[in-house]
């Protein structure tokens, strides 16, 4: 549901390149939405003003926040002034840029909501579920794995993750990631009945005839605070991750040779031309 919801702009951190999703976002939100209901010419007039609101809104307010943003980071790495605190500030600058986002297009969402017939929500989450099968499906398969195997295939892809950003690895940083393995709570289970628990609610929202002030009162409190749905465990074990990350990535820094470093800041480098060439088109 959350990612119909949030419809083109999940786009914006999925395969595509950057320049050229935000650019395409209109056939790319309802080639997206596709996948979860077929829209009525009503209803793609409707979606279409906001989404022009909503790129209006995002190219002249937020690019400029993001281009100062990695401004900061780039900053940061270039100095070698990576510490707790820093990784601390810049998670809490992506995390009020994803709350802006949410702040400015919920209520949009809200107010569209309403035009939704019976069988559109039916047909909606009816592929939520079958998505969902689909994941328990995936982590049963990997649950069926041998340890050495998901530990071969999780240092794989950490290693690989790590390497898009640096550039070859050195053994040492090789053997630091082979040191960590393990040492993070799996979560699989817990994100999926968190899903589940969400899911449900919306549900059952949109199963009530009344599509009045409270049904979108509600649906507000839902699109933008989800996370009341995660429970203490689930947090708990989310923030000892968060911490164990940071840890590794201020370990991984020692270890950066300054080739590395450059490969870094080009990297946001490209990131960075990316969003100033969107703020001049």
């Amino acid at each position: 549901m959350k990612k119909f919801l949030i419809i083109g702009f999940v786009i914006l951190i999925s395969g595509c390149s950057t320049k050229f999703a935000y650019n395409n976002l209109d056939w790319l939100a309802y080639w997206y939405i596709d996948d979860y209901i077929e829209l009525t010419s009503e209803q793609e007039e409707a979606v279409d003003i906001k989404l022009q609101q909503w790129l209006s809104w995002h190219k002249s307010e937020e690019l400029p926040k993001y281009l100062a943003h990695l401004s900061e980071l780039s900053e940061d790495i270039r100095s070698q002034s990576i510490s707790m605190a820093r990784m601390d500030y810049h998670q809490d600058k992506a995390a009020e840029h994803w709350l802006r986002l949410k702040t400015r297009i919920v209520p949009d969402l809200v107010t569209l909501a309403p035009l939704l017939n019976e069988q559109q929500i039916e047909d909606m989450f009816a592929e939520i579920d079958k998505q969902n099968e689909e994941e328990a499906e995936e982590r049963a398969e990997r649950q069926e794995k041998s340890e050495a195997k998901r530990k071969k295939d999780g240092l794989k892809r950490n290693k690989k993750n790590l390497k898009k950003w640096l550039g070859a690895l050195t053994p040492e940083q090789d053997r630091l990631i082979e040191n960590m393995y393990g040492q993070y709570h799996r979560n699989g289970a817990l994100w999926q009945a968190y899903r589940e628990r969400y899911q449900a609610e919306l549900k059952g929202l949109f199963q009530e005839q009344d599509r009045g002030v409270n049904f979108q009162q509600r649906l507000q409190e839902l699109l933008l605070y989800p996370e009341v749905f995660r429970g203490e465990e689930l947090n708990r074990r989310n923030l000892e991750n968060g911490n164990k990350y940071k840890e590794f990535l201020l370990a991984v820094d020692t270890l950066v040779t300054e080739k590395q470093r450059k490969h870094l800041i080009a990297e946001i480098a490209d990131f960075s031309d990316d969003v100033q060439d969107l703020l001049g088109d």
